[in-house]
This record gives C-alpha cells, structure tokens and sequence, in this order.
C-alpha cells in the first residue's frame, strides 16, 4: 500500500490519494500530482482574494504559468501534439506520456488550491482546442507560440443572445469579399481575449452554413465591454461587437461549412473540465464542513456525533465516489479512443456527465452551508470556501450547455447509439 497523500478526512480527497489501488494512476501521476500541489501552494494559494480585486491574474503570474509548463497541458488538455512537446509541460512529464488522467490530476489540483482561477483559463481550455485540430500548420504556427508562452490569450467566442445553447441557429455572419482575402463581420458576443475562436455563418441557414474564425482582437471594427456576472470577478465575460471588422481569409479553421462539427466536438473536453470542477468543489465543502461538524458542539454533543449529520455526510460521500468513478471510466474510454470516436461515442455521455456533476456540486454545497450554520454565509474565516464555492455553483451548470438540452441530447446520443448497434447486428 502506498505511502497516503493529503488531507486525512474523509472524502476530501481522491480514493487513490490514500494509497488504496487504482487501475488508473502509475507513478508518472503521483509525479504531477505532488508537483502541481507544492506549484499552487507556493504560487496561487492566498492570493485569490488580491486578484478578485483586480479581476485576473496578473499578466507576471500568467508568463509564469507558461514557464513553469501549466498552457501547454491546459491548451491541449488529455494529448499535447509531439510537435509542441519541447514547450516546458508541468512536473517535466513527456509529451508522449501526457494522458487524460494527467490532464485530470493537473486541473484537480488547481481547483484545490484555488477554485475561483479555473476562469482564467477557460478561454485556453476550450479556445486552443480547435486550433491545435483544425487549424493550417502555417496559422498554428503563427499563433501558437505566444498563446503558448503567455504573451497573448485565446477565447471561444460563439455565445448569442439569441442562440445560446441552440448553436445552429448562430446569426453572426461572414461574407468573403470578392477578392477572396477576407471575411467582413458583424456582430455576436462572447469573452475578451487577444483572440476569439468563432463560430459564424458563412452559408445558408442550418449546420452546413458555418465556419469557424480565428479573429484577432487588434482588428478594426471590434469593440468590448466587460458583463459583470455572479460566481466571481475574473470571470472575464464580456460583449463584443464585430462591426464590418476584416478577417484574412487565412485565418478560417479548417474548411467551410464545417464549424458546427467542429463546435459540438469542442464542447466533450469542456464538459469534461467542468464535471472536474464540480467534483473537487464538492470535496472541499465536505472537508470544510465535517472539519466543523467534529469540533461544533450543539445539545451537549459535536455536530459529528448526531445521527442526522452523519446522515447527511453519508449522502453527500456516496455521491462525490459515484461522481468520482463516472469521471474517471470516461477518461479512461477517452484516452483509448481517437477523438472522432471519442466523440461519436461518448457525446451524449459526457453530456450526462455534466449534468449529474452540477446537480451534485448544488447538493453538496447547500448540505455543507446548512452544516456550517451562519458561517457557511460568510465570505471569511471557517466558511469562506463553501459560501464561495456555492455561489459559482451556477457557472458550472449553465456553461456547456444547458440542464435541459444535454439530458435530451444524452438520450438521443444514446437511441443513435442503439440504433446502430441492432443495425450492425443484422
């Protein structure tokens, strides 16, 4: 058995974090997971109340993260492309080692340490993506290096007022002048960046009409203004306006007509990344409150020793497990599955995925504010995790897709699926 890991309470932390075994993690696993806790003790714990203020992360702390090997993982999430693998990668793990539980292990760790910066990189999680699968080697190239090093940031920018989770039905369009150089655009919004991942309509109506844009935000014609919105301050949200801005017809994503498919593929390691959040939030608002709960006294007895808060420990501890288990069996298929496949078979899995993570992060953060009492209110002391934790609760469910769109999309996902397997079977 090996030697534990971490907090000694329990549920705070991962099964395998106690030596007990796991088909999942080898030694290259316990390598990151040691580097990236001492990175985020030493460099991000503390500091989160400063940079709430300011709204970001300090650019200084930014660059670090890329020298230190933190972007090129978050870029490129579970497979880091050999051809960017001379780019420092976190604890010094080779490109080609580099898999799905890494990737896992990486963004759990920083969520321990300081869940509320997770907004910071969402613009590189599900921004690069795309250009490292669809772009042209001369435009990876081009932008890759200083995306990768720090010096710029990257964004997906394909929400609408009018569309949202209804990606088909995107209004923002592109027409290419007559020269074939550029795309003259007009308006849409989504988040600031150096660089905005775009979805646009560049055709008819439907899903064959759209194509995905690389567009600097340098150009003329852009304008942003930040949206202030609840869960936190560095969040970044904000409305952008594309008007008549001229976009070099180098930089389209791939092909024509094929940016829907390339936006529904972005959205499983999205969901994925959420359903991590969810997980470790909801295993700091157990710890944090049966910290309480042991040391509490209330009727002549600790909180602990009270049947219905064991109770609703017992609740709370048999659904982080499940939660547990489900991330990990999909990261399991998806490590030994192509993208494509990945995506054809596992769509309407990770859909689910995402819907259960938010319910239980909801369920397990009002558990443990109503266990803290009044402190579990408090933005300081005892409760100051949970009540933050609980607050950013709606940002893990509505991002990704909604409740209500991914549970029908996991059902049909699944039909499709049986559908094909009793026609394969004839």
């Amino acid at each position: 058995m090996a030697k534990p890991f971490g907090s000694t309470s329990p549920w705070a932390d991962p099964a395998w974090y106690s030596g007990r075994p796991s088909p999942y993690y080898t030694a290259s696993h316990v390598k990151l997971r040691n580097w990236v806790r001492k990175w985020t003790d030493d460099n991000v714990v503390g500091k989160e109340e400063e940079w709430e203020k300011i709204g970001k992360i300090p650019d200084d702390v930014y660059e670090k993260c890329a020298r230190d090997g933190l972007l090129v993982p978050i870029a490129f999430g579970s497979r880091i492309p050999k051809e960017w693998g001379n780019y420092p990668i976190a604890a010094g793990i080779p490109a080609s080692e580099w898999n799905g539980f890494h990737d896992f292990i990486l963004w759990d760790e920083l969520f321990r340490g300081a869940p509320s910066i997770s907004s910071q990189f969402i613009g590189l999680v599900v921004g690069a993506p795309p250009m490292k699968m669809y772009a042209s080697p001369e435009l990876q190239k081009k932008i890759l290096p200083e995306i990768l090093e720090g010096k710029k940031r990257i964004c997906l920018a394909i929400t609408e007022p009018s569309a949202g989770s209804d990606v088909k039905n995107i209004e923002t369009s592109a027409v290419k002048t007559k020269d074939g150089k550029f795309y003259v655009y007009w308006i849409t919004n989504g988040i600031f960046s150096d660089y905005f991942m775009t979805t646009v309509r560049t055709g008819g109506p439907g899903a064959a009409g759209m194509s995905m844009l690389l567009i600097p935000r340098s150009l003329p014609g852009i304008k942003t203004r930040k949206i202030e919105i609840g869960g936190g301050s560095m969040t970044a949200t904000t409305y952008i306006t594309f008007e008549d801005a001229k976009v070099p017809s180098s930089y389209l994503v791939g092909q024509e007509g094929m940016g829907f498919k390339y936006t529904m593929s972005n959205f499983n390691h999205e969901r994925l990344w959420i359903a991590f959040q969810a997980l470790r939030g909801s295993r700091i608002c157990l710890e944090d409150a049966m910290t309480w709960c042991l040391k509490r006294e209330a009727f002549g007895k600790t909180l602990i020793e009270q049947p219905v808060v064991r109770h609703k420990f017992g609740h709370m501890a048999r659904q982080i497990d499940a939660l547990q288990s489900w991330v990990e069996s999909l990261i399991y298929e998806l490590d030994h599955l192509s993208h494509a496949e990945g995506s054809k078979l596992l769509g309407g899995a990770t859909a689910l995925l995402k819907v259960e993570a938010g319910i239980i992060g909801k369920y397990i953060a009002d558990e443990s504010q109503k266990l803290m009492g009044g402190l579990g209110l408090t933005k300081t002391g005892q409760g100051a995790r949970i009540e933050a934790i609980a607050r950013a609760i709606p940002t893990l469910i509505v991002p990704g897709g909604s409740e209500d769109v991914l549970l029908d999309l996991g059902v049909r996902e699944a039909l499709k699926l049986s559908a094909a397997a009793k026609k394969a079977k004839l």
